[in-house]
């Protein structure tokens, strides 16, 4: 049985016309799409197949493919065991770090933090730190250019608390701006986003449409800024609002659409 026969219809027509177009930038979410979302974030792993498929996309002509996430460019590289080689660009820190210069020369946000960015950054860590000590089961995820409050295996209302405090950060500290994620909250000192990123990258590449697969808020952002009628193809892993064309159950679904589009692309 084809993959794509395995597909929903609009998403497998889709699909199959996203295809056809000459120049493609296929990327995906890590956490909650390549890999199951796991209560131990460095124990993810990527669904088998999934790798494998885009790394084949990518060894296609005009197939370009990325990885865009929440986790910093070292974790990210290190559970996806991508690497340049592979042809595939690596978006780590919500946009904030690549694998590729997008616009400015510079792939690594720590080494451009300003004064104010860095005195930002501090200010920031020091107030996660002191959640977590009144909040005992939260954790904190250190990156570049910000720092994270972790909240996944905590009881509701305590996860509820601590994610409020830290949303509240920003008041206190100038120059932090917070995203709110699935049982996360991530401080950043930098004014970018998933989906800046990714047309930054479109932009560099020269492709002329983009496929995105997430399921996470932070997610929102490629979504609400790729148009259907333009021949993109958004779609959302698993429930909630979205601005996405598409949805899929789970993330059990991405192998057999990643395949789809391998085969699409390949016997077009």
């Amino acid at each position: 049985m084809s993959p794509s026969s395995q597909l929903p219809g609009d998403l497998r027509q889709a699909v199959e016309r996203f295809a056809k177009e000459p120049r493609l930038l296929v990327a995906s979410d890590f956490d909650g799409v390549l890999a199951p979302l796991v209560l131990d974030p460095m124990s993810a792993r990527a669904q088998p197949g999934t790798i494998e498929a885009l790394r084949a996309l990518a060894a296609l002509p005009d197939v370009h493919v990325a990885v865009v996430s929440g986790r910093d460019l070292a974790t990210l590289s290190k559970l996806t065991g991508l690497s340049a080689d592979d042809g595939i660009v690596l978006v780590g820190s919500h946009g904030g770090e690549s694998s590729e210069s997008l616009t400015d020369g510079s792939s690594t946000p720590s080494s451009g933090l300003g004064a104010a960015e860095q005195a930002a950054l501090e200010g920031a860590t020091e107030a996660l730190e002191a959640i977590v000590e009144r909040f005992g089961e939260a954790r904190v995820e250190h990156k570049p250019a910000g720092v994270v409050l972790h909240t996944r295996g905590m009881d509701d209302d305590e996860a509820a608390r601590a994610s409020a405090a830290a949303l509240a950060v920003p008041d206190d500290v100038p120059g932090v701006r917070a995203m709110r994620g699935k049982s996360v909250v991530e401080l950043s000192v930098l004014d970018v986003t998933k989906g800046s990123a990714l047309a930054a990258l479109a932009q560099k590449l020269g492709t002329n449409v983009t496929a995105y697969f997430g399921d996470d808020v932070t997610d929102e952002t490629v979504f609400e800024a790729l148009d259907a009628t333009g021949g993109h193809v958004t779609v959302k892993v698993g429930e909630g609002d979205t601005a996405a064309a598409y949805r899929v159950d789970s993330c059990e679904a991405m192998p057999t659409l990643l395949k789809a589009l391998l085969e699409a692309r390949a016997t077009r």
